[in-house]
């Protein structure tokens, strides 16, 4: 009765894009990019405006339909992905890919949500200005999407995860209301600040549409390099040191260990080694420079900034924190060193598939950066102690503390074997994590994945009050069901 209530109304929504209500039509939107999830849904639909957008949610409020939002579907924790029960309708941002303001004056950007990220780039680099969020789903993801899960990435060490480089949204309530949060304003103290209920919420209690966006001035050149620091604890040192000479110009951070390297090399084409041999423990650091001092040759014919990092280099050296180490020569190095790191979650798929695994268990987690070096220890300790076959491969944003912490089970393993494996090793991970004052969701959200994980972890007086929040935005528990919060 339901699906034919669907295929009857949501043609009297008289969308431009007529609903996809063939089941065949529906597989990119259903499955995760992951693998984890595959869900069903009644019917996918595709707004080109807010307007869509709002005469959709209104429907499905007063037909008490499930919604699922969805920008690029590469949500790491299943997030955008339907349940099986196919009552869901999705509801895909990708028509809604406008630029509604560019100021250059105020270095702000509106934008929809179903525009690209690289896009965005793209289009303020044009006008010598740059967005900072970056990462390896660029080509992909979506700025709406981007949002809904307050996305990390490579930049936040200097900029913030996406919250701190938005300044105004505009929304859908779950009841077709249309509520304008947009503004260019760096300040505003008119009561709650809304906006940040939605950052995170992972479509849970509405749909963002449209966004303003914070700029910031293109660097005249930032400055790749990568160290091989042997351990973490000397990783950890020389980001102090960096710090200290470079205080407001780390645009990033990146530990690349070893086992990194090694799954990297065998699932990229023609990789090329940034140091003769594979690093025991790789950091890849960007520097930037404003300053035409800073990146015009001097009567030596040397680059300052160049020179300063060399000297910088040297004494790491002197101090026994680092074995090895380059500079990249030009863009096109430094694109391909960046292109390795933005590559790891296929790099780390493909390795799966190469070697006939199941999937791996993935950990997104945050510490207190100086704690980084003990957690590993303690966790692979305690991973090998009870399952000594499994193969850790992480790698992270050192500069902020997110760890991504991923365990390979053993070659051949079923499904049915490796399943009562993973809930002790995720147990184990997560216990520990929250020992050492972390979170178990760093930038990829909650999803459907850690909803248990959440409550676990959580006190029960913010879980009160998530609860409350939701039956406020959403009473009638149509957003996104299953995601965040139960």
């Amino acid at each position: 009765m339901q699906k034919t209530l669907l295929d009857i109304d949501l043609r009297t929504l008289n969308l431009k894009h007529p609903p996809l209500l063939n089941k065949d039509d529906h597989g990119k939107y259903v499955n995760d990019w992951r693998g984890q999830y595959r869900g069903q849904a009644a019917a996918i639909l595709k707004p080109i405006n807010t307007e869509e957008v709002s005469s959709i949610l209104k429907f499905a409020y007063e037909n008490n339909v499930d919604v699922v939002p969805q920008g690029g579907n590469t949500s790491l924790c299943g997030a955008a992905t339907p349940d099986n029960s196919g009552r869901s309708i999705i509801i895909s941002l990708e028509k809604m890919n406008n630029v509604r303001q560019f100021n250059k004056a105020a270095q702000t950007i509106t934008v929809e949500s179903g525009m690209v990220l690289s896009q965005i780039h793209e289009i303020v680099e044009n006008e010598n200005l740059f967005f900072p969020l970056s990462l390896g789903a660029k080509g992909s993801c979506m700025i709406g999407g981007n949002l809904s899960t307050n996305a990390g990435g490579v930049n936040v060490l200097k900029y913030g995860n996406t919250r701190e480089l938005c300044l105004g949204l505009e929304v859908v309530l779950p009841d077709g209301k249309i509520m304008n949060l947009l503004s260019e304003l760096k300040k505003d103290n008119t009561g709650y600040d809304l906006k940040n209920i939605f950052i995170g919420a992972e479509g849970t209690l509405g749909i963002i549409t449209a966004a303003t966006l914070k700029l910031f001035q293109l660097p005249k050149m930032i400055s790749t390099l990568f160290v091989e620091a042997d351990s973490i604890s000397n990783a950890i040192k020389l980001l102090n040191v960096f710090k200290s000479y470079f205080p407001d110009r780390i645009e990033s951070f990146e530990l690349m260990p070893k086992v990194f390297w090694e799954v990297a090399k065998n699932n990229i084409e023609k990789i090329i080694l940034p140091l003769e041999k594979i690093p025991e423990m790789g950091v890849l650091i960007d520097i930037s420079s404003y300053s035409k001092d800073d990146t015009s040759p001097n009567e030596e014919g040397e680059i300052p900034i160049i020179k300063t990092i060399e000297n910088v280099l040297e004494e790491c050296f002197e101090k026994n924190l680092i074995s090895d180490a380059t500079i990249c020569k030009n863009e096109n190095q430094s694109k391909s060193l960046w292109s390795i790191r933005e590559a790891a979650a296929e790099s780390e798929k493909k390795e799966l598939e190469k070697s006939n695994l199941i999937k791996c268990l993935k950990h997104d987690i945050s510490l207190p950066v100086e704690s980084i070096d003990d957690f590993h220890k303690d966790a692979q300790n305690m991973i090998s102690n009870f399952l000594p076959k499994l193969r850790t491969i992480y790698f992270g944003h050192l500069g902020d503390g997110n760890l991504h912490f991923n365990i390979f089970p053993e070659t051949g393993k079923t499904k049915d074997q490796y399943s009562s494996q993973r809930d002790v090793i995720e147990s184990t991970v997560h216990d520990l994590t929250a020992e050492f004052k972390g979170s178990v969701s760093a930038e990829h959200g909650i999803g459907r994945s850690k909803v248990k994980d959440l409550i676990k972890y959580s006190s029960p007086v913010k879980l009160d009050l998530m609860r409350k929040l939701k039956g406020v935005f959403d009473p009638n528990g149509i957003m996104n069901p299953g995601v965040i919060i139960k």
